[in-house]
């Protein structure tokens, strides 16, 4: 996204923030029953899952939502390839990519590629288009400005700020790939460190980049000093 999107698209959410909780409600709603209708007609799983529970096409914009059937992760996991609704998309397919050198950022050019941290076993790959992608990256960026006005924000970004992001940056981590890109988004200067770089490593290199922000892991981010700002962001 440009800038100026994400700027027409934070106010726009500002907006929405001052709708009276009925017209908030009813909006979740409208979403809600338009993804589950999508889900229903797209994907193999949530459409044999949907019907056993007695959920159908003519039924599903009215059916309470707590006779949907749930998920965990495990499932996504194992029925990775039943619940996807883009063909041709595996988990195979996905680690791949993210093994290949110099693969890209993107798999096929439009296709953002995260991974789990593999706490469980075998890391999980899960996959966002470009409109999911900036959706979700309005939410952090929103989360991370929400109390500053466009004024503000304007300000801030005249002000040309230096951001040091700490964190897992050795793999396709969704949480690091979404902050860099929202930093990209915003116009910002960043320098990402991996959160296991050496302590006098660190050091050096915050004390060359001079960054006005720290964001990252709170065990780290407590170096900074000064007029600089700590951010927490786990």
């Amino acid at each position: 996204m440009t800038f100026a999107e994400v700027a027409l698209r934070l106010t726009a959410a500002k907006a929405a923030a001052r709708l009276p909780r009925k017209a908030v409600l009813d909006i979740q709603q409208r979403r809600l029953r338009r993804m589950l209708r999508f889900a229903f007609e797209h994907s193999r799983y949530y459409r044999a899952a949907f019907r056993a529970a007695g959920i159908t096409g003519q039924n599903i914009d009215k059916m309470p939502i707590e006779r949907f059937p749930t998920i965990d992760k495990q499932v996504l996991i194992d029925r990775f390839e039943d619940i996807v609704t883009v063909k041709g998309i595996t988990q195979e397919k996905m680690r791949r990519f993210d093994t290949e050198k110099n693969a890209g950022k993107n798999l096929g050019g439009k296709y953002h590629i995260v991974h789990s941290s593999g706490s469980t076993g075998k890391p999980a790959y899960f996959l966002y288009d470009d409109k999911a992608w900036d959706t979700m990256l309005i939410g952090i960026i929103r989360a991370a400005l929400w109390n500053m006005s466009m004024p503000e924000i304007l300000r801030f970004k005249q002000q040309k700020p230096k951001i040091l992001y700490i964190a897992a940056a050795d793999g396709r981590y969704g949480g690091a790939m979404a902050v860099g890109d929202g930093l990209d988004d915003l116009g910002f200067e960043k320098l990402v460190l991996d959160v296991q770089i050496p302590t006098y490593e660190l050091i050096k290199k915050l004390s060359n980049f001079k960054p006005d922000v720290i964001i990252g892991y709170p065990t780290r981010s407590h170096l900074q000093s000064g007029r600089k700002r700590a951010i927490s962001a786990y």
